[in-house]
């Protein structure tokens, strides 16, 4: 799953970046990166600034290595963590609040959890279910189900029974830990990283 997009004519290997000649081959849903001040000037049709690097949300520009190498490695370094950041952060969370929720309220999250068309679960090592469907993340605390008498293994079978259900394990988590890790260790997005293509 690429987690931006970095535009260069020289050679550059990134994992989980996607690497381009020109903008009209970068994914517009992700942050992009042109390396080289000739080459941000050639690409982008509006006038830019040498002394501003950010040249909107989510288009950026820093000098080459051969331009100015400190300022290179500090650019890349700050993109890389600012595109990790950003995984997920348009995804809505909602979490099942069995103890505090109000019943009407933790009724409809239920029901609408039962009605996503392809859940994707994963339970993490401290007992939280993740469920994504839909664009959104659901969670729910094992451990408090479990706290006042409702069984967690009757929760999971419930959750493997909706129609094409997946519960990914532990092995699923080992290949997205390198996302996890680098996105402040979210382990929410188990799932969502897993829809995305991290699982192929």
């Amino acid at each position: 799953m690429d987690v931006g997009n970095i535009v260069t004519s020289s050679f550059i290997e990134e994992d989980n970046f996607k690497i381009c000649k020109d903008l009209d081959s970068i994914n517009h849903a992700i942050p992009t990166l042109i390396i080289g001040w000739g080459n941000a000037k050639e690409l982008i049709k509006e006038e830019i600034s040498i002394l501003h690097k950010k040249i909107n949300n989510d288009l950026y520009w820093t000098f080459s290595q051969k331009e100015r190498k400190v300022e290179y490695d500090k650019d890349i370094i700050n993109f890389k963590k600012r595109c990790y950041n950003k995984i997920g952060n348009n995804i809505p969370y909602v979490y099942l609040d069995i103890l505090h929720g109000k019943f009407h309220i933790n009724k409809k999250i239920i029901q609408k959890i039962y009605t996503l068309s392809e859940p994707i679960s994963y339970i993490s090592k401290n007992n939280m279910l993740y469920i994504f469907g839909e664009n959104i993340i659901f969670g729910v605390d094992l451990n408090i189900c479990e706290l006042i008498g409702i069984n967690k293994e009757k929760i999971i079978e419930r959750i493997e029974d909706i129609p094409n259900s997946i519960l990914i394990g532990n092995e699923i988590f080992n290949k997205c830990k390198d996302y996890i890790k680098r996105t402040n260790n979210r382990e929410k997005l188990v799932p969502y990283i897993y829809k995305n293509g991290e699982h192929t």
